[in-house]
């Protein structure tokens, strides 16, 4: 058995680990749209039921197949909740997303994207700069 033989299997498996972890890439990002467009329709729920008739204190919400009759502050509350943990849960698919690409990048014997795991700065962190 000469080298290329021996060394087939190592690159049969590495190809199979370069492509399973591309498919968890390409898997996150569709998640990430997904969530996003919940967003948006969140979004544009909670401008709605701000923007609503102020003569009804109610609103039609959908939960599960069944719409309810609530009063407009208990849906607005609703609604920000799911909003922030729709949010939070973007968030981590991001990180998560940042971490996997690296090891992608690893396994093709590619450097990591320089700047990609950057961070914003907070407010409190930007009004000190200008201060």
């Amino acid at each position: 058995m000469d080298k290329a033989e021996r060394a087939l299997p190592v690159y049969i498996q590495s190809l199979k680990k370069v492509e399973a972890l591309g498919e968890e890439i390409v898997s996150d990002q569709q998640q990430i749209v997904e969530l996003d467009n919940r967003r948006q329709i969140n979004r544009q729920a909670l401008r709605e039921t701000s923007s609503a008739s102020s003569a009804s204190n109610k609103v039609w919400v959908m939960l599960g197949n069944e719409f309810i009759k609530v009063e407009k502050d208990k849906a607005q509350e609703w609604l920000q909740g799911d909003q922030g943990v729709i949010e939070s849960e973007i968030g981590k698919l991001r990180d998560g997303l940042k971490d996997k690409v690296n090891a992608l990048r690893q396994l093709e014997g590619k450097e990591p994207v320089k700047g990609f795991n950057l961070k914003p700065l907070q407010r409190g962190e930007v009004s000190s700069i200008f201060n």
